[in-house]
């Protein structure tokens, strides 16, 4: 059983009276627990010793696609589907929510860092910015805050506007509904004409724990104008409303619980783990991929075919990487790189988008009616007991909010995210932790422990979800082994729009804090101190573009970079059908392939998009089969 994070406790096991009773009784339930978190049992075995040499259908990643992908394909008995996987099992520790900042920088995550590039990133070690991606099964969904977003109608028909058939919001939705299991019953109630939530699905959905700042948050809101939305996924976002999360009895719900750990008996589902795929095999007469290479952590290489398809679910990162290293490509870049032959000259690893977060707005905010801190032991016990209690939080606050600039005028379509950062008074630890996963120097760091030494430390933390700015990804060298390199390109658009729009997110909090509700709780704005802006007067532009600057990061939703579009757009990677164009037998489902970032957080849309991409290739072969 993995080492609990927790288990280093200051609690002494020689305690007596209640105290000792109850870290008795903790021992005895962590024993009784250890097959529930985290249980080997509970996902398919690895099947290496049983590899076939040619499968139906290869997927290439077992994240929060490349599962929902594998398992839906399982459904069809009579195909036999191989799943290849970097990492391993989900750790008992990823089944506890509140621990999820935890899992950064181990060994279930690719632990990327991005390249330096001037003007972002600037006050993080190294002038890189941390971009954390689940190298497990069920991929990101397993170290991911959980929140259920699903993004903006605008956003979806914007797709099927561009020239992508199918993908309006009409469309996807029934593929939201499909995964579904909502467990608040008045989100399942019809709104109008339309439906949002579904029961039944193998994807549990359900309300967040309640954190104790959200009434007070709640009503400064509404005092400043704000609408409060009961379902955030409903009809309208523009609001503010309390958050939804893939948990399942105050645990967890990765894709790889949802969705793999039902068909872990099928006999036409083999899963092999810990192993790195190195190419595609691709006829290039034909130009058709029949077959992956791999290399397992035991130092053996692998070669399957497929006899129908490839699906590449790899992400935003590792997907065009293994395009590249297979020569599908930017011409000119394989070219540098050594790459031969070269198959296809696509724009991989172009068009990289993520939702820019920034954590250097801060206050100190008090509320009389807070006793202290729970005890560690009661704490752990009421979880491993009962599923409650602060360990089944997201590690944020239970609400977030939509907001829309005046920078934002083509449509009805928010531009900003509003999330609410709590670190309770006198939690060092938390802040440091905090600070270090967000990549923090020492200086900001310790700016920021002092900061909670006064009272509850509140950091407003706009995020910027329609940015304008564009990234890339590009090999390092053609080892496949090596960390590709990734140019993140925030705040480079030349009109500094994501810039402006930054700004009035700032300005939100710091009317958020002038608030009646708000300076009853003793609100006040404090300065994070950051290198190479301390000198700047904190009321200025000057001032908040130099912190945007060195202290901006990633809210961890980077796609993009495998473009969906159709056959005239000469800068699209795959079709409306996902298929890579001019190779046949190869698909690419996961964030990747989204032509414009959704507006919010991309877990469940990407879940949405393996749903979809399983149902296209099932009713494709399933046409070919009567016509033959």
């Amino acid at each position: 059983m993995e080492e609990y994070c927790f288990m280093n406790s200051s609690a002494s096991p020689g305690g007596s009276g209640v105290s000792g009773l109850l870290f008795a009784s903790l021992i005895s339930t962590l024993v009784s627990t250890q097959n529930q978190l985290g249980n080997p049992e509970d996902y398919p075995k690895d099947a290496t010793s049983q590899l076939l040499p040619e499968y139906d259908f290869v997927v290439v990643g077992g994240g929060s696609a490349g599962s929902v992908v594998a398992s839906r394909l399982s459904e069809v008995n009579k195909w036999k589907i191989l799943l290849l996987e970097a990492g391993g099992d989900p750790t008992p520790t990823s089944d506890i929510p509140i621990l999820a900042i935890n899992l950064q920088n181990t060994e279930i995550d690719w632990q990327y860092r991005t390249e330096p590039q001037q003007g972002m990133c600037q006050g993080l070690r190294d002038r890189r910015c941390n971009w954390p991606r689940g190298k497990v099964l069920g991929g990101s969904s397993v170290i991911n805050y959980m929140m259920y977003i699903r993004g903006m109608k605008g956003d979806y028909d914007k797709w099927a506007q561009d020239g992508n058939y199918g993908w309006s919001f009409d469309e996807i939705l029934p593929f939201f509904k499909k995964s579904e299991d909502m467990t608040y019953k008045p989100l399942l109630q019809s709104r109008g004409n339309i439906s949002y939530h579904a029961t039944g699905g193998p994807l549990t959905v359900e309300k967040a724990n309640v954190d104790h700042y959200k009434e007070s948050f709640l009503r400064a809101v509404i005092e400043m104008g704000y609408e409060w939305l009961e379902d955030i996924n409903g009809e309208r976002q523009l609001g503010f409303g309390e958050l939804f999360g893939t948990l399942r009895d105050g645990r967890r719900c990765s894709t790889a619980k949802a969705f793999l750990s039902p068909v872990k008996d099928n006999d036409n589902l083999h899963v092999v783990k810990h192993v790195h795929v190195t190419r595609l095999l691709i006829n290039e007469t034909t130009k058709t991929a029949y077959g992956v290479e791999f290399q397992h952590n035991n130092g053996h290489i692998y070669t399957v075919k497929s006899g129908k398809e490839i699906i590449l679910s790899a992400g935003a990162i590792n997907s065009p990487q293994i395009l590249m290293l297979s020569g599908i490509g930017p011409k000119s870049h394989l070219e540098e790189m050594g790459i031969n032959p070269i198959v296809q000259n696509l724009c991989v690893g172009e068009n990289l988008q993520d939702h820019l977060i920034f954590v250097g707005l801060v206050f100190n905010i008090k509320d009389s009616q807070i006793s202290q801190p729970p005890n560690k032991l009661d704490t752990y016990y009421d979880f491993l007991t009962k599923r409650s209690g602060i360990l089944t939080k997201f590690g944020v606050t239970d609400m977030f909010g939509y907001i829309k600039t005046n920078i934002s005028t083509s449509d009805n379509r928010s531009d900003l995210q509003i999330y609410f950062l709590l670190v309770n008074a006198n939690d060092t630890e938390s802040a440091s932790l905090l600070s270090h996963a967000f990549g923090l120097d020492g200086y900001t760091t310790a700016s920021m422990q002092a900061l909670t030494q006064q009272a509850d430390l509140l950091i407003g933390a706009p995020a910027i979800i329609r940015p304008e700015s564009r990234g890339r990804i590009l090999l390092k060298s053609s080892d496949p082994f090596q960390h590709p390199k990734i140019f993140p390109g925030y705040l480079t658009d030349p009109e500094n729009k994501d810039i402006d729009t930054l700004l009035q997110g700032i300005d939100f909090y710091l009317k958020f804090i002038e608030t009646n509700e708000m300076k009853s709780k003793e609100g006040k704005q404090r300065k994070l101190y950051i290198k190479n802006c301390d000198n700047i007067e904190i009321s200025t532009r000057a001032y908040w573009e130099c912190a945007l600057r060195h202290i901006g990061t990633t809210v961890y939703h980077p796609s993009g970079t495998c473009k969906m579009g159709p056959e005239s757009d000469s800068t699209a990677v795959v079709s409306p059908e996902l298929k890579v164009y001019g190779v046949k037998g190869l698909r690419v489902a996961d964030a990747s392939i989204m032509p414009t970032i959704v507006s919010g957080n991309i877990n469940a849309p990407t879940i949405m998009i393996g749903e979809k991409a399983a149902d296209m290739i099932r009713k494709e072969w399933e046409l070919k089969k009567r016509h033959i």
